[in-house]
């Protein structure tokens, strides 16, 4: 479980870079994620612009994108509050492992797409910080994390997720409700009226 005081809605944004501009294409990244050919890494991935979504209109132009897709995960999944060797915040896998090998960012994770030819940003109606995260893996962010910060349990928990595929897992985590409290605790928090209002800010 997890101590509701540490809770926050920091985030960490990323860039997925594009050439494909067209309503279509943008409208199939919003229903089906993002793919990666460099395993569940972010960082080899995307674009990282950290914490301050007012620059990344600035990243954009300095990486010359035609069709930035903004992803925003809560800074908690990732690099959650460590204290004395143990987690006061629970990280969330963000990875699908598909039938041929590759990896797919959760669709609900992009916010929007920057169309810079036009000018215009698209939000995408799926984005929900908090999801189902049955069958998912972690990203190497969250591997290097926990090893850095010694976290042996979540080593572990690692290991045995990265070598599983996605059904799996699903029926695993399914079997054993692992994440039902962690989402009931989250979906509790990101619904409080007063995070509600804090969370409005535009991005674009």
């Amino acid at each position: 479980m997890i101590d509701m005081k540490y809770i926050n809605i920091e985030y960490l944004y990323y860039l997925y870079s594009s050439k494909k501009t067209s309503a279509k294409d943008i409208s199939n990244t919003f229903n089906y994620g993002i793919i990666s050919n460099n395993g569940p890494d972010l960082d080899s991935t995307m674009i990282k612009v950290g914490t301050d979504p007012s620059i990344i209109k600035d990243v954009i132009k300095e990486n010359k994108c035609k069709c930035a897709y903004v992803i925003r995960i809560p800074k908690m999944f990732l690099q959650p509050k460590v204290e004395a060797g143990y987690l006061k915040q629970i990280p969330i896998p963000i990875w699908q492992l598909d039938s041929d090998g590759s990896y797919i960012l959760k669709s609900n994770l992009i916010h929007g797409a920057y169309n810079a030819k036009i000018k215009q940003y698209f939000p995408n109606r799926f984005y929900n910080e908090v999801y189902c995260p049955n069958g998912l893996h972690f990203d190497m962010i969250q591997a290097d994390y926990f090893v850095k910060n010694n976290i042996t349990k979540w080593i572990s928990f690692y290991d045995y997720r990265r070598c599983r595929n996605f059904l799996e897992l699903n029926r695993i985590d399914r079997k054993k409700t692992i994440w039902r409290p962690v989402v009931s605790q989250y979906t509790a928090f990101y619904n409080n009226e007063m995070v509600k209002k804090l969370n409005t800010s535009i991005i674009m």
